[in-house]
C-alpha cells in the first residue's frame, strides 16, 4: 500500500525524517494508518456508461481508415472487446448430455411453424412472392472465390511461386507502413484482397494505404471517381511515376512524414511497396528519390528480390517483386493485366479479341490508322499490310502483330479504363470531352526535405524554385547559422485531401529535391569539380556544409571576423602565395602535374590474392 515513500537520511545513514509508515514511538503501542482516503480508494475507476461509450468510439476509430489509435498498449483492450460476439456458446456446460438425452430427460415439443400441409404450402407461396434477388447472399458470392481451376501452363503462374511470396512476407514483417500499388486502369482487378485481409487480421498494427499509379492513362473524372470510392475503405493517393513530371509525389511524401511523426519513439520507419507485377512499384520508388535507384522496365517480373532504399533519415523504402493470388482468372485477363510477358506467350493471336472488347473502335482506328474490320483476323491482317509486317509470299505475320497489339495495351498506348461502379452510359457521354489526365489538369502538392530529414553526407540537388539567383556570389559571412531541425511549433498544418491525416510538413514553398543515398560516390566527377569557388577563392554556399547548432555557427562567425581582410589583399595572397615543396615527398593531389610513372609501375606489380 505504501509506495515511493523513503525516509530522509544523513550522510552517515541516520534517519532525520521518518517515512509515513515509520514512527519514533516505543514498542508495544498500536500503529495507526493515516486517516486519508488516498490509502483506501481505487486509483483508476471507470463506470459502465463510460466504458460503453469508450468502446463505441474505439470501434469507430478502428474501422475508420483515416484515424489512428495512439498508444494502443495503454488501453484496456481486454475490457473493450465484446465477448458475446467472439466467444462460442458451450451448450454442454449449461445442459449436459445425460440431462438432455438420458432416462430422466425432459423432452420439449418441437416448435413447428406449420401444423399441417396446407399451412406449409401457404408459407412457401408467401416466401416465393416476397423473394428478392438483391437480398440473396448466395448470388452475391464470387465464383472465383468458391472454386478455382489451376492453369497447367507454368507461364501463367507468374507471381505465385513460394519464392515470391517469401519475399512478400519479408517485406510485410520489415515494414511499419505498407503501400499497395494498383493500376488506375483497373483498380479492383489489381488489388490483392487476400493480402489486405491478412494484414487486417494478423498485422493490425501496421498501416496500409493505397497508391493508384498510372493516372496519366485515364481521364481526370475517372481518377476522381475511383479515389472517392477507394477512400471509403483505405487512404488512397493518385500518383503518376515520372522522374521529371510526377504527380502525387508531394502528397505521398507528406503522408509518410505524418506516419514518421506518429512513431516518434522509433529511430526510423520502413515503408514497403507491394502489389501486382508491372503496376509501377519500382518506378514510384525512383520518383520519390528523384533518381534511378531501382531497376525498372515496361515488362513484368523485372524486380526479383526485395531492396532497401533510403528516402530520408527516418524513412526507408522497401521495393518488392510483384505477387499474384490465384483467383481463377482466364489467360486473356492475366495477359491484359500485365502479369506475364507477351514475348513468352505461344498463341498471342487468341488473346487479341480481349483487346477489341475493351478498347473503343475509334481509339484503335486512330492508333493503327485502319478502318472497317469485321473480326479479329481481318483486324490483324489490315495492321500487317499497313505496317509492312509480311512473310514470304505476302502473307501477314499474325503472331508478330498480335504481340504488338498486346504490348501496346499493356504499356498504355491504347486508351482503356475500367468503368467505376455506379457509372452509367449517360455519365460517360457527359464526360466524352474530358479526356485529359489529372496530372495535366491539377497541380501536385509540394513537399520539401529539410536539413534535419535529409541523409547526412549526400550531395544537394539543384533548387528548382523559380526566381532563384544561381549566379549570385555568396560568401561565408553572409550565411546565418540555423538550427538543425524545425521545432513542432513552427510546423504548419495543411489539410491533405488525399491522405485524410493532418499534414505536418509545411516547411517551405520550394519543390522537394531528395539527396543521394549516404555513402554513394559519383565516379565521373572529381571532388574539385563538386566544390565551386568564387573569385576570392572561397567556397560558395552551395558547396559548403551548413554549421550544426548555434554554438558552432557563433565560433565560425568569430573566426571569420578575425581573418577578415580586404578583397584585393585576399586575391593577391591567394594568387601569389608560393607553394611549399618538401623534398622526398610526392604530391599526388595536384591536378596540374602528371602522375609519376613509378607509381603506375608499382600498381602493375600488385597482385590479387588469388593470383599469388
Amino acid at each position: 500500500m505504501y509506495k515511493n515513500f523513503k525516509p530522509i537520511r544523513a550522510p552517515n545513514g541516520k534517519i532525520l525524517q521518518a517515512a509515513p509508515f515509520q514512527s519514533w514511538k516505543n514498542s508495544g503501542e498500536v500503529a495507526r494508518v493515516e486517516p486519508h482516503r488516498k490509502w483506501f480508494g481505487n486509483t483508476r475507476v471507470v463506470g459502465q456508461e463510460q466504458l460503453q461509450k469508450f468502446q463505441e468510439n474505439l470501434g469507430k476509430v478502428i474501422n475508420d481508415p483515416f484515424q489512428v489509435v495512439m498508444k494502443q498498449t495503454r488501453l484496456p483492450i481486454s475490457l473493450l472487446q465484446e465477448k458475446a460476439k467472439q466467444q462460442r456458446v458451450h451448450i454442454t456446460d449449461t445442459e449436459t448430455f445425460d440431462y438432455t438425452f438420458g432416462k430422466k430427460s425432459l423432452r420439449k415439443k418441437p416448435t413447428l411453424k406449420a401444423n399441417d400441409l396446407e399451412n406449409l404450402c401457404k408459407d412457401v407461396e408467401e416466401k416465393g412472392e416476397n423473394y428478392k434477388e438483391d437480398d440473396d447472399r448466395a448470388l452475391k458470392l464470387v465464383r472465383g472465390e468458391i472454386e478455382r481451376f489451376e492453369n497447367p501452363n507454368p507461364l501463367f503462374k507468374a507471381g505465385q511461386s513460394n519464392r515470391v511470396w517469401g519475399e512478400l512476407y519479408k517485406v510485410i514483417d520489415s515494414s511499419d507502413v505498407i503501400i499497395e500499388v494498383i493500376d488506375a486502369r483497373d483498380p479492383m482487378g489489381t488489388r490483392c484482397k487476400q493480402v489486405e485481409e491478412f494484414l487486417r487480421k494478423e498485422k493490425p498494427h501496421k498501416h496500409l494505404i493505397l497508391v493508384m499509379n498510372k493516372v496519366d492513362l485515364v481521364p481526370t473524372w475517372v481518377t476522381k471517381r475511383w479515389v472517392g470510392i477507394l477512400s471509403k475503405e483505405l487512404p488512397t493517393i493518385a500518383f503518376h511515376a515520372s522522374l521529371q513530371h510526377s504527380f502525387g509525389k508531394g502528397s505521398l511524401i507528406n503522408v509518410l512524414r505524418q506516419f514518421a511523426k506518429l512513431h516518434r519513439d522509433r529511430p526510423q520507419i520502413s515503408v514497403g511497396f507491394i502489389g501486382y507485377p508491372n503496376v509501377g512499384k519500382s518506378s514510384i520508388v525512383n520518383t520519390l528519390r528523384k533518381k534511378k535507384v531501382c531497376k525498372t522496365a515496361p515488362i513484368a517480373g523485372e524486380t526479383k528480390v526485395w531492396q532497401y532504399i533510403t528516402l530520408m533519415k527516418r524513412i526507408y523504402l522497401i521495393d518488392s517483386p510483384g505477387i499474384v493470388y490465384p483467383q481463377g482468372e482466364t489467360e486473356t485477363e492475366i495477359i491484359l493485366k500485365g502479369i506475364v510477358r507477351v514475348e513468352n506467350v505461344k498463341d498471342p493471336e487468341n488473346h487479341v479479341d480481349g483487346v477489341l472488347n475493351r478498347v473503343k473502335k475509334e481509339h484503335l482506328e486512330k492508333t493503327y490508322k485502319i478502318s472497317g474490320w469485321a473480326d479479329v483476323e481481318e483486324f490483324m491482317t489490315k495492321i500487317a499490310f499497313a505496317s509492312g509486317r509480311l512473310l514470304k509470299g505476302g502473307e501477314p505475320d499474325i503472331p508478330t502483330i498480335a504481340k504488338m497489339v498486346l504490348n501496346d495495351f499493356q504499356r498504355g498506348r491504347l486508351p482503356y479504363y475500367a468503368r467505376p461502379p455506379g457509372c452509367d452510359d449517360e455519365e460517360i457521354k457527359k464526360h466524352e470531352g474530358d479526356v485529359a489526365p489529372i496530372n495535366e489538369v491539377e497541380e501536385d502538392e509540394k513537399a520539401n526535405v529539410t536539413d534535419g530529414e535529409s541523409v547526412v553526407g549526400s550531395d544537394n540537388e539543384e533548387d528548382e524554385s523559380e526566381g532563384a539567383n544561381k549566379d549570385k556570389e555568396v560568401t561565408i559571412d553572409d550565411i546565418q547559422p540555423k538550427g538543425e531541425e524545425a521545432s513542432d511549433e513552427e510546423l504548419t498544418e495543411i489539410g491533405s485531401t488525399c491522405s485524410g491525416l493532418t499534414d505536418m510538413s509545411g516547411f517551405s514553398d520550394l519543390e522537394m529535391d531528395f539527396p543521394d543515398q549516404e555513402g554513394t560516390v559519383d565516379a565521373g566527377v572529381d571532388e574539385d569539380q563538386k566544390k565551386p569557388l568564387n573569385l576570392l577563392g572561397k567556397k560558395t554556399a552551395n558547396s559548403r556544409k551548413r554549421p550544426r547548432g548555434k554554438r558552432a555557427g557563433k565560433k565560425l562567425k568569430e573566426s571569420e571576423n578575425k581573418k577578415k581582410v580586404k578583397p584585393g589583399l585576399v586575391r593577391s595572397i591567394v594568387d601569389e602565395a608560393p607553394t611549399k615543396k618538401v623534398e622526398g615527398v610526392v604530391d599526388f593531389g595536384s591536378k596540374d602535374k602528371k602522375m609519376n610513372m613509378w607509381f603506375k609501375k608499382l600498381a602493375k606489380r600488385k597482385k590479387v590474392k588469388h593470383q599469388q
